[in-house]
């Protein structure tokens, strides 16, 4: 029997800008993946425009079931293709000034063959994406360190902290 997915976190907009407000939208679904390499590093998204790393990944498609939207994100924002290893939690998020909620899921994968060309969006694209290779120690430590000026980059931040923070503690 498969084990339950580990909560590991609900960031709400009292964490971030100190109120106390929620909101009430139906949740997006989405996933993000560590994904590592031959060289056990892992693969952050750089969005220069941003001067920001995260985790790749994104919302989950229509009628996609969570490893299906986890392969497929990752081969369109690394290039790569992976073997999803196991899933180690979720995060939920309540952004009221958006009126915006997320449940994410966090997934461990390797690289399967070889490291390719990431296949971007063009939103993707005019962020300024870029693939890094980092040992996980490092990675956690750049995402530490990243200056979040925006409400958005402040969730980004805190849900990539929490989620890097459980690989290093509990799966390295």
């Amino acid at each position: 029997m498969k084990p339950p997915v580990k909560h590991l976190a609900v960031i709400v907009d009292k964490d971030i800008t100190g109120k106390d407000a929620l909101s009430n939208a139906d949740p997006r679904i989405a996933v993000d993946v560590f994904l590592f390499d031959e060289d056990n590093r892992v693969a952050l998204l750089y969005l220069s425009n941003w001067d920001i790393h995260t985790i790749p990944g994104g919302g989950v498609e229509f009628g996609e079931d969570l490893v299906t939207a986890a392969k497929r994100e990752i081969l369109e924002e690394t290039g790569c293709n992976c073997e999803i290893l196991l899933e180690i939690g979720t995060t939920f998020e309540s952004r009221a000034a958006h009126d915006f909620t997320q449940q994410r899921h966090y997934f461990v994968a390797r690289v399967v063959g070889e490291k390719g060309e990431p296949h971007l969006t063009e939103a993707e694209i005019l962020q300024g994406a870029a693939v890094h290779w980092y040992p996980i120690g490092q990675a956690l430590e750049i995402i530490k360190e990243t200056k979040a000026e925006t409400y958005q980059q402040k969730y980004i931040k805190a849900r990539n902290i929490v989620a890097l923070t459980e690989i290093v503690e509990n799966y390295t």
